[in-house]
Order: structure tokens, then sequence, then C-alpha cells
């Protein structure tokens, strides 16, 4: 009966690190700053529209961010801040972030 205690409690163990330290393989690891607005572990593929024009973009992700000159990620790109890199973008608008 205790090695059976033991076991079971080796096991739950082992699945309660493994689910509860990793990251979502569809989650940038960091925070994403936009104009001052922090968003925490953003989705990849996802958009965040910072405001309109004069985007400050300080990305502390793990991946890079793509800059577009209108708002929803539409129009041109103007940019792209790489992991740890900070950007200013007169005519950005919103940001990408990329697999």
């Amino acid at each position: 009966m205790r090695r059976l205690t033991r076991a079971l409690g080796v096991l739950g163990g082992s699945a309660l690190l493994t689910l509860g330290l990793t990251q979502s393989a569809d989650a940038a690891v960091g925070n994403l700053d936009l104009n001052g607005r922090v968003i925490t572990d953003p989705a990849r593929s996802s958009c965040h529209t910072g405001g309109a024009l004069n985007l400050i973009v300080h990305n502390y992700t793990n991946s890079p961010v793509v800059v577009y000159d209108q708002p929803a990620c539409a129009g041109n790109v103007i940019g792209i801040v790489g992991p740890a890199r900070n950007g200013f973008f007169p005519r950005g608008w919103s940001v990408r972030v990329m697999q």
C-alpha cells in the first residue's frame, strides 16, 4: 500500500509540475508595451492597437512584432520591432505579434 501511495504521489506531482510550469505555445512570453499600455504574454498572431499615431513600442517578448500605419493591423507595414528592442513610429497605429 505504501508503494502504491508513493507511486501515485510521484505521478501526481509530475503532472502538476508539467501542467503548471509550461508556457502556452500560442503566446509570446514577456511584456509588450504600446504607449504605456502593457500586454503580458500576448497571443501570437494577435493584433493590438496602440493609439492614433506616435506609437512607442517596447517589445520585451520573445517574438518580433510588425508595426502597421492603420488600426486593426490594416494598411502598410512600416516597421518591425525585434525581441528585447524598442521603436518609435510617428505614423504607427497598431502591431501584430509574429509567430
